[in-house]
């Protein structure tokens, strides 16, 4: 007897889709959250719940059960994700900075110098991998511990 890995009831992701579900997850998480509270105080509640469930679902919660989008409903979810929210975005942002900067765009960052003494020198091609791989290997690390202590939003289960 075979089973579709899709019906089974514990079908998980591939870790580097899972991984990258949650690096942007973090990157997303504050921003929303912030969204969702001037909504609520705007007067617009279901808005807000609606950004808070499309949220957990990205950071792999099961959003079946979700409680009424109220006021109070909707800021309560806000400020308890909030610490979580600020500490994510304070630890994967910047990793996500520099394989940007640092990594991709490296040729562009460091157009004009010398950088024979650069890790990975003396040719621009060996810097620009080394970076690469240094900033690359950054944001894994961040995905890793985020996949390791995942809890996003656990209030939207039941």
């Amino acid at each position: 007897m075979t089973t579709d890995a899709a019906t089974a009831p514990h079908h998980r992701r591939p870790l580097p889709q899972r991984a990258l579900r949650l690096v942007a997850h973090a990157l997303l998480a504050l921003p929303v959250t912030l969204l969702a509270l001037a909504l609520a105080v705007s007067g617009n509640a279901g808005a807000a719940g609606r950004w808070q469930r499309r949220l957990a679902s990205l950071g792999g919660a099961d959003t079946g059960a979700a409680a009424p989008d109220r006021f109070r409903t909707v800021v309560g979810r806000a400020l308890r994700g909030l610490p979580a929210d600020l500490l994510a975005f304070a630890v994967t942002g910047p990793c996500v900075v520099l394989l940007v900067t640092r990594g991709v765009f490296y040729p562009l960052a460091t157009a004009g110098e010398d950088v024979s003494h650069a890790w990975g020198g003396p040719t621009a091609a060996g810097a620009w991998a080394a970076h690469f791989v240094i900033a690359l290997a950054m944001v894994t690390a961040v995905a890793v511990v985020l996949v390791a202590v995942r809890r996003p939003h656990r209030w939207l289960r039941g």
